[in-house]
């Protein structure tokens, strides 16, 4: 849809999508795919396609996307230029912190409550939990950003 809609700038923020880690039914945790696309964007690689290559990995492969190595695969099939460096941010938790922040920004500052959220000044587009939303609805809300 960005092709519609030239003026719209967006700024893309990873956060953990159940951070509440008391909550068993909400797995898997993607607090290690977010530091990996932290990774990523901070060295200039290609953040979305490490997105749909895990979602892949996850829901059509029926990988464990709670494992470095299944994300090291992954990284690498998608162009990740310094995989025993993208390795070694998740294993040391390099941007643990960072996705902490993130998600502070997100659920405390924000009021995200579900992914993902769409943001444009005070026109806001929330998800349905485990729904999502529609083509439809993010049409509309990029109509009203570019008013």
């Amino acid at each position: 849809m960005l092709p519609k809609y030239p003026n719209v700038e967006i700024l893309w923020k990873p956060i953990e999508a159940h951070p509440r880690h008391e909550e068993p039914d909400h797995r898997p945790y993607v607090d290690l795919i977010v530091q990996g696309c932290l990774y990523i964007q901070e060295t200039g690689g290609d953040v979305l396609a490490f997105t749909n290559r895990v979602y892949k990995a996850h829901f059509e492969d029926n990988l464990n996307v709670e494992d470095i190595s299944v994300l090291v695969k992954c990284a690498a099939e998608t162009g990740v230029k310094d995989i025993p460096a993208f390795e070694a941010a998740l294993k040391s938790g390099k941007y643990k912190q960072a996705m902490l922040d993130a998600n502070d920004y997100a659920y405390e500052q924000k009021g995200v409550w579900a992914v993902p959220t769409f943001v444009c000044g005070d026109i806001r587009l929330d998800a349905v939990g485990g729904v999502g939303i529609t083509k439809q609805q993010l049409d509309e809300f990029l109509k009203k950003c570019c008013q």
